[in-house]
């Protein structure tokens, strides 16, 4: 009587290799750890003044929040430099983040340190280098323990640069319609919301600008109806 043995056939590797792939990702799309929860005061659209005229902005607190802050929120991949004409005049110190989050919002994010007059000008002689960037602007690298120093002082703007190109339609629901509109002299738009404190430049080219600053209110008016 003649027996014939029975053989599993083994799957190819190639196969072993795909299946378990596609277990993997299965599972890590089940057991997704739970994202961290954005402060609603941390969004730009939600920027506003307190009572006591404050202007909140991005999580930070102009002409109060620090570079310290500032790095607690958004990393320590920071970048801090001196600005200048090229005869060394109109003189100001920012810090720059150039990968930033808020949730899903991605961006890069400039910082305006306030300093004394006195104490630009001895950052400026500590500089270690000097370029001029295509605008003419000149620019001073600074040495780690220079920028050390200015982790305490008060931030006077902010300048967000979202990766992402923001729609008029996407604007005005986030943002809601602007209180004025107007062409300026670098000939692009730039929208103006009061009570956020923001400057919006639209640049259907490159990313937008959100500029936040105090200089940017509601008027007296505004202000009193409130």
């Amino acid at each position: 009587m003649n027996t014939h043995k029975i053989t599993k056939k083994k799957l190819p590797a190639f196969w072993l290799i795909l299946i378990g792939s596609i277990l993997v990702l299965a599972l890590l799309i089940t057991f997704q750890p739970e994202r961290e929860k954005v402060n609603p005061n941390h969004l730009p659209w939600n920027a506003h003044y307190d009572e006591t005229g404050q202007l909140h902005a991005l999580g930070l607190v102009l002409n109060k929040s620090t570079l310290r802050d500032a790095m607690a929120l958004y990393g320590k991949d920071v970048e801090v430099k001196i600005f200048s004409s090229q005869n060394n005049e109109n003189k100001s110190i920012e810090a720059y983040f150039p990968v930033m989050y808020i949730g899903a919002i991605k961006g890069a994010l400039a910082l305006k340190i306030e300093l004394m007059p006195e104490e630009l000008e001895q950052a400026y002689n500590e500089g270690k280098a000097i370029s001029t960037n295509p605008s003419g602007t000149r620019e001073i690298s600074l040495y780690g323990e220079t920028i050390s120093k200015y982790f305490d002082h008060p931030l006077s703007s902010i300048t967000l640069l979202p990766r992402k190109h923001l729609t008029e339609v996407a604007i005005q629901k986030r943002f809601g319609e602007a209180d004025k509109k107007e062409i300026q002299s670098d000939r692009l738009p730039h929208w103006f919301f009061y009570e956020k404190g923001l400057e919006m430049i639209i640049d259907n080219e490159g990313p937008e600008a959100l500029q936040y600053s105090t200089s940017i209110q509601p008027t007296p008016a505004v202000k009193q109806a409130q």
